[in-house]
């Protein structure tokens, strides 16, 4: 019998229950992957982040419902909440990322990445009925600006046809002209067995350079519509962006793996 201690985070949350929730295991070592899917599947989280020490070192691997690694995740959020340390450095399958830990705030490093100007492709237009802005996209990843948070806020989705398209992530996004925010947004990934994200990393590797173009900036804060509201703050710095959200614990407990 393999005993696993675990605890349920809530990241981007101002609140519990709010934001995007990320499961913590810590294991002694890298668990074997067949294991430590089943382990997510039966946590039922969309992020399953399994922590251990090695040689010194804080170790992460993010796994998704289905089995998939994402070395960039919420969960980064979680972990480093979990460790409640001043300062640390977390290595991944992706790479490492600085983490910051200060009372219900966490602070995590990620790269900035950069998105192409592109044309509206008329399936997207049709699964959201929308006349966009502007439209970038980044590979797999499409961003799309709308005209006002209302619109943001009140579209709804075709998740069937959102799945037939090309790409793999859709954020769409608008200015937000509600203190203190400065930019919201939407992120729909059905192929990842997400219909809407509840609170995205991964997203703000992206979108503060592209609102840092608009608003001519490089400090923001932002919200997330989705149905558990998600907040936080980005800082462009250098060759990476400075993310800083709330992130609250909701449970803990121990796995018993018979």
């Amino acid at each position: 019998m393999l005993t696993l201690n675990y605890c349920i985070y809530d990241c981007f949350a101002e609140v519990p229950f709010q934001g995007h929730a990320a499961a913590i295991v810590d294991v002694p070592k890298k668990l074997d992957h067949e294991l430590a899917t089943k382990v997510a599947v039966e946590l039922c989280q969309t992020v399953t982040c399994f922590v251990w020490k090695e040689k010194g070192q804080v170790w992460v691997e993010t796994l998704t419902k289905d089995g998939s690694i994402w070395p960039i995740s919420h969960g980064l959020l979680g972990v480093a909440k979990h460790y409640a340390v001043e300062q640390e450095i977390l290595y991944t399958s992706g790479g490492s990322f600085e983490v910051q830990t200060k009372k219900d705030t966490v602070v995590v490093s990620v790269p900035k990445l950069c998105l192409e100007i592109t044309e509206m492709p008329e399936r997207l237009n049709q699964a959201f009925d929308i006349m966009p802005v502007s439209v970038r996209e980044m590979g797999k990843t499409c961003v799309v600006e709308l005209r006002t948070v209302e619109e943001l806020a009140n579209l709804e989705a075709d998740f069937n046809r959102i799945a037939r398209l090309d790409y793999d992530r859709i954020v769409l996004t608008a200015e937000d002209d509600t203190i203190p925010y400065d930019y919201a947004y939407r992120y729909f990934s059905p192929k990842h067995n997400i219909n809407e994200n509840n609170g995205s990393l991964y997203v703000q590797t992206f979108l503060p350079l592209f609102w840092s173009e608009r608003l001519k900036k490089e400090h923001f804060s932002f919200l997330q519509l989705s149905e558990r509201k998600s907040v936080g703050e980005a800082t462009i710095s250098g060759d990476f962006v400075q993310v800083a959200a709330p992130v609250k614990k909701i449970f803990e407990g121990a796995l018993k793996v018979l």
